[in-house]
């Protein structure tokens, strides 16, 4: 950075508000595509630096995603919705839209943003990690296999054409930083949380595809975030819900922090905290994201990292467990975050707000801290060009991503390596076309998302009908009742093989009841799943394909190993 671009971040700092240096230092969170009149005033009023979108639900609150709170603690965050909050039914999904439509409704907000006084460009950010772990699922967006699977393949020009390919999509859309790469080294084989979502169980395949996805997200010119630091791979509690403690000693800790460690040297510009607990790295017992030991004595001090600090988001369990929200966002700032992530869309933002902007007056929060913070995110967006037109992306260009050929030939290509057949120790493969076969697909949460011709509910069915006419479907939820295995059972005696889904989502979605019942009836069972790990695969299962993805591609993938020789 240029001397004359500092001295402006200093200058502008000086002639900021206090409300706008505390406005700066919060991520809101706004999705869907529907524009109100709250999310426009609190861009106006409440300065922040940046809007987490995306399209998993109409609105994000403690009650419409109850997977991210701990219920226990529900009442630090649940507010009632008033005026223009938007006050819809849980479980409804957002509206399609165009990628033209999409960049447009991000452009409204960055607009608001230039309008309110600091003219400070507003940044978007969403999670889009691979698999079924992503934000953006309209306008014929690309998904690309996960972490687990591009690592799986030795090659890690696989995680840079991946990263590549995403920030290509999502930059053309305006969407300029992701929380990714997952930088956990997943050590422990039943973190259902983290799982696939990690490159591999050793810090070295982490630090070589993490450095890799870093690499082909900048060439996107996509801001990334490694995370959660300083590992959350060793675990198996979920920190949506509670607080997780990881007692592992300092020298075992070396494993988790050598894939972060390596990607501060190689410049990543951001670092997301994880709301877990480290006691050999901070003995008091408190989450990493309220730590300063961990955060700046560690991250900023000890290994130099420039870039920014920004929390998961500041409602989750992990956190509010045992801390106000108001608080924890204090602490948080003081103890070295940069950026707060604050997802939730009910009132409760103005009363952290003003908390945050009362503590501030009082000293509680340094001003020199909000300075400090505020200085690193303006740098980055320098770096990476938001002061650029204000960061307003050219609604006509929006789809170009996603219509580069290049990474429709990126997801198929990737789909097709990360397939791994685990074992086939019945020797049923390949099936031949006049087998009668009964597939029991469930419904994945992208494929229900999603839901186009070419990505919905039953869609691997129609891959395998084009290798064989002679595949009848029964379509089951994610975890099947006892009426829904009586369905299957009913049908199993008429095929000659059973082919099942077993796909795996963190938020609860794993089935292996049905699966063994149906092999305990002596049918052949092959399994199709996104997971390899234990909570997926059993050693019951003798027929097992894994995808490393539901999506589109890796299905596409699946068919064609299922039914031919290659």
């Amino acid at each position: 950075m240029s001397t004359e671009e500092t001295q402006w971040i200093d200058k502008t700092i000086q002639k900021m508000t206090l409300e706008q240096k505390v406005g700066q230092c919060l991520v809101i969170g706004y999705v869907g595509t529907v524009i109100t009149p709250e999310i426009l005033k609190r861009i106006r009023s409440y300065h922040p630096a940046g809007v987490r979108v995306g399209m998993t639900m109409r609105v994000k609150t403690a009650l419409h995603d109850p997977y991210a709170y701990n219920q226990d603690c529900v009442h630090r965050v649940l507010r009632q919705p008033k005026d223009t909050v938007k006050d819809y039914i849980p479980g409804k999904e957002p509206p399609y839209c165009t990628a033209e439509e999409f960049c447009e409704f991000l452009n409204t907000m960055k607009q608001e943003a230039l309008n309110n006084g600091a003219g400070i460009p507003l940044h978007t950010t969403m999670d889009m990690e691979g698999d079924q772990s992503c934000d953006f699922m309209r306008a014929g967006t690309f998904y690309l296999p996960s972490c687990l699977g591009q690592a799986e393949t030795n090659d890690p020009q696989v995680a840079y054409d991946c990263a590549w390919a995403t920030g290509r999509q999502l930059t053309a859309l305006g969407v300029n930083w992701l929380h990714s790469p997952v930088l956990d080294t997943n050590t422990e084989p039943l973190n259902k949380e983290i799982g696939i979502r990690s490159y591999g169980d050793n810090a070295e395949t982490v630090e070589t595809y993490g450095k890799k996805a870093f690499d082909g997200f900048r060439d996107a010119n996509m801001i990334t975030t490694g995370k959660h630091f300083p590992g959350r791979g060793h675990s198996t509690k979920d920190a949506h819900h509670s607080l997780p403690t990881i007692d592992l000693s300092r020298e075992e800790m070396e494993e988790h922090l050598k894939p972060f460690k390596a990607l501060v040297d190689a410049g990543i510009p951001s670092i997301m905290t994880a709301h877990t607990a480290y006691p050999a790295l901070d003995p008091s017992g408190t989450a990493a994201t309220l730590s300063k030991p961990i955060l700046t004595d560690l991250l900023k001090n000890e290994w130099g990292f420039e870039g920014v600090i920004t929390s998961d988001d500041i409602t989750m369990g992990g956190i509010v467990e045992k801390h106000e929200v108001a608080d924890a966002c204090i602490e948080a700032i003081n103890a070295g975050c940069d950026l707060i992530l604050l997802r939730d869309e009910s009132p409760l933002l103005d009363d952290v707000f003003n908390d945050m902007v009362e503590a501030a007056r009082s000293g509680r929060l340094p001003e020199e801290r909000l300075n400090d913070a505020i200085r690193r995110t303006l740098k980055v967006k320098m770096d990476y060009g938001l002061f650029e037109n204000g960061n307003i992306m050219p609604v006509e260009k929006a789809g170009s991503g996603i219509a580069d050929p290049k990474v429709a030939e990126i997801a198929k290509t990737a789909a097709e390596r990360v397939l791994k057949v685990m074992r086939d120790e019945q020797n049923l493969l390949p099936l031949k076309p006049e087998t009668k076969v009964l597939l029991v697909e469930q419904v994945a949460p992208l494929h229900e998302k999603t839901n186009s011709q070419k990505c919905h509910p039953c869609c691997f069915w129609e891959r395998m009908l084009k290798y064989s006419e002679n595949v009848s479907c029964i379509e089951v939820h994610g975890e099947c009742d006892d009426t829904e295995i009586e369905r299957i059972l009913a049908r199993v005696e008429d095929a000659d093989v059973v082919v099942m889904t077993n796909y795996f989502d963190r938020r609860g979605t794993y089935e292996q009841r049905s699966v063994n019942r149906v092999i305990e009836t002596g049918k052949p069972v092959i399994v199709i799943t996104n997971s390899p790990f234990p909570f997926t695969v059993q050693d019951t299962m003798k027929t097992v394909i894994c995808t490393y993805g539901v999506v589109p591609e890796c299905l596409d993938a699946a068919a064609n190993v299922l039914f031919s020789k290659e």
